[in-house]
C-alpha cells in the first residue's frame, strides 16, 4: 500500500491505497486556461532526447526512460505528452535522421510545447565534433571515426539546439531546454564533473565559430550544461536544470541506494522504473516551478521516494490490462520484410552495405534496420497484437546487439523499444517471444523494425551476420 501522497509543495499527507485512483477524486486542476480553452484540444508537450527519455516496453528491458511516466502528472483533458525520446540519439543524429525530427515537426500544433534534452550521446567523441576529428584524421592519413554522433558543446551542440528552438518557434511551438540527467558517476559520495556532463579539456573559438554561437571569442571548457544554459539565455527560452536537480537527488539518497534502485540496469546512465519515475517527478517539479510554463501546471500530487517503484508499475500495468481485456476475434499473421535501410541481405544473413560493422557503436543506429509492416482495416475498431515471435541468430561473432522497435505511420510515430538484447550469443539460434499488447487503431499502419549494431572492440568487423527467421504475430481484431 502506498502512503504519504504529497499535495503540491506543502507537508500535508494522507494515506491512499491507490495513487492513480485517488488523484482522480482529490486533485484540483491547477491551470490558467480560459473556459473556452478548456474545451479545446489538449496542449501537446513533445519531448525529444536520448535513451534516458525514450519508451521501452516493460518486457523488453529493465531500462525505463523518464519520458514514459511524464503523462501521469498531467490532466489528460488539458495536456497530452508525446514522448519522442530516441535511444542512441545526439542533437546531430536526431536532427539529421530522416524519420526523427521531421516526424516530430509534422505533429506540431500552434500552442504546443517542446522539451529538448540532449548531451549523453553528443559526448561520444570526448567533447569534440566528430566531423572536425575526422578531417584531422584524414589529414594525418589515419582511419576516420564511424560513430557520427559527437558534437563539441560550445559550437556544434549549440548550433543544433538553436535549430530545434528556431524551427519549433516557426511552428508556433514553445521550446523548453532541459539539461540532461546526471550519470551516476560518484566520487567520495558526490557526482563528478563527467557525471554532470562537464568533460576535460577546453575549446578555443575562432571568430567564425564565435559569431555562429552568439558568444565572444575565447577559450571555454567542455561543459554541455553551461552551453545549453547559454543557448536558453541567448534565445529567451525557459531553462530547466535537470542536471542540478538529479545531482541533488542522487547525492541525497546516496550511492548505494542510487545504484541498487535507480541504476540497476547494468550501467550508470540508464534508469530503472523506480529511477525513471524519480526523474519524471523532478521534471514535473521543474515545469511547475517555471513562471513561463504556468499553463502546464496540472496535477499537484507528487509521489514520495518510497512510492516511485509502485507508482511506475501502476502506470505500466494500466494500459497492459486494458489491452488484454478487450474483446475480439483471434488472428495469426506472418509479417513480411518490406524495406531494408542501410543493410543488405546476403545468403548468410544481414550486414551493412559496405560489408563492415563500424567501430565505436554502442547503441542502435536509427537509420539502419529491417522493417516489417501491417495495417488495420479502416472499418471496425482496430486490433491488438498480443504476441510476437521471431527466430534469430548472430553468425560469426558474439558482439551482435539488436533492438526491436515499433512505430505508427510513415513518420514512425510513438517509437517504442519492445525487445533489447545487447549480448547475442555466437552461432546460437534464439526464439524471441514477446507477450505484450500493442494497440493498432482502425486505419493505422504499424511498423516493426529490427535494428542491429555490433560491439566491434574499436575496429570495423566483417563476416558477422544477423540471421532472421519468419516474424509472426498473433492477436485479435477488436469488436
Amino acid at each position: 500500500m502506498m502512503q504519504n501522497l504529497h499535495i503540491s509543495k506543502k507537508s500535508t499527507t494522507f494515506a491512499a491505497p491507490n495513487l492513480i485512483a485517488m488523484r482522480k477524486s482529490v486533485i484540483l486542476v491547477f491551470c490558467t486556461l480560459s473556459l473556452c480553452a478548456i474545451t479545446a484540444a489538449p496542449r501537446r508537450v513533445h519531448t525529444i532526447g536520448d535513451s534516458t527519455m525514450s519508451e521501452y516496453k516493460p518486457a523488453a528491458t529493465p531500462k525505463r526512460g523518464w519520458g514514459m511516466y511524464l503523462q501521469a502528472f498531467f490532466n489528460t483533458d488539458s495536456v497530452e505528452v508525446n514522448n519522442r525520446g530516441k535511444s542512441g540519439a545526439s542533437t546531430r543524429t536526431f536532427y539529421e535522421t530522416d524519420n526523427l525530427w521531421p516526424s516530430v515537426k509534422a505533429q506540431f500544433r500552434s500552442g504546443d510545447y517542446l522539451i529538448i534534452q540532449f548531451a549523453h550521446n553528443d559526448e561520444k567523441c570526448k567533447g569534440e565534433d566528430v566531423y572536425a576529428q575526422n578531417a584531422q584524421l584524414r589529414a594525418e592519413g589515419k582511419d576516420t571515426l564511424t560513430d557520427m554522433r559527437g558534437t563539441e558543446p560550445n559550437t556544434t551542440y549549440k548550433e543544433y539546439l538553436f535549430k530545434f528552438v528556431n524551427e519549433a518557434r516557426a511552428h508556433g511551438v514553445t521550446p523548453i531546454l532541459m539539461s540532461p540527467i546526471c550519470r551516476a558517476y560518484f566520487k567520495d559520495g558526490k557526482i563528478n564533473d563527467e557525471g554532470r556532463h562537464k568533460l576535460s579539456g577546453t575549446k578555443e573559438l575562432n571568430s567564425k565559430e564565435a559569431a555562429r554561437v552568439l558568444r565572444p571569442k575565447g577559450t571555454f571548457d567542455k561543459d554541455y550544461v553551461r552551453c545549453m544554459r547559454e543557448v536558453a539565455e541567448d534565445m529567451w527560452v525557459p531553462f530547466l536544470d535537470m542536471t542540478a536537480a538529479s545531482e541533488e537527488l542522487y547525492e541525497r539518497i546516496g550511492k548505494d541506494y542510487c545504484m541498487a534502485h535507480y541504476f540497476n540496469c547494468g550501467d550508470k546512465t540508464h534508469t530503472s522504473a523506480e529511477g525513471g519515475m524519480a526523474i519524471a517527478t523532478l521534471a514535473y517539479n521543474l515545469i511547475a516551478q517555471e513562471p513561463l510554463l504556468q499553463e502546464l501546471q496540472s496535477w499537484t500530487v507528487f509521489p514520495s521516494q518510497q512510492e516511485y517503484a509502485a507508482y511506475a508499475q501502476q502506470v505500466e500495468e494500466k494500459g497492459k490490462k486494458a489491452a488484454f481485456a478487450a474483446k475480439g476475434t483471434p488472428f495469426e499473421l506472418e509479417m513480411e520484410e518490406v524495406r531494408l535501410q542501410n543493410l543488405e541481405r546476403v545468403k548468410k544473413g544481414y550486414l551493412p552495405l559496405d560489408d563492415l560493422w563500424p567501430a565505436g557503436e554502442i547503441d542502435e543506429v536509427a537509420n539502419r534496420y529491417v522493417e516489417y509492416k501491417m495495417s488495420a482495416e479502416k472499418k471496425g475498431k482496430g486490433l491488438v497484437i498480443e504476441r510476437i515471435t521471431l527466430p534469430l541468430c548472430a553468425k560469426g561473432g558474439a558482439g551482435m546487439n539488436i533492438h526491436i522497435n515499433y512505430g505508427f505511420g510513415d513518420q514512425f510515430r510513438g517509437v517504442t523499444t519492445i525487445y533489447e538484447n545487447t549480448a547475442l550469443p555466437r552461432n546460437k539460434r534464439l526464439m524471441v517471444e514477446l507477450d505484450q499488447p500493442i494497440l493498432v487503431p482502425a486505419g493505422e499502419t504499424l511498423y516493426l523494425r529490427v535494428l542491429p549494431w555490433y560491439d566491434s572492440n574499436g575496429k570495423p568487423q566483417g563476416k558477422k551476420y544477423l540471421q532472421l527467421g519468419t516474424l509472426k504475430i498473433t492477436g485479435k481484431k477488436l469488436q
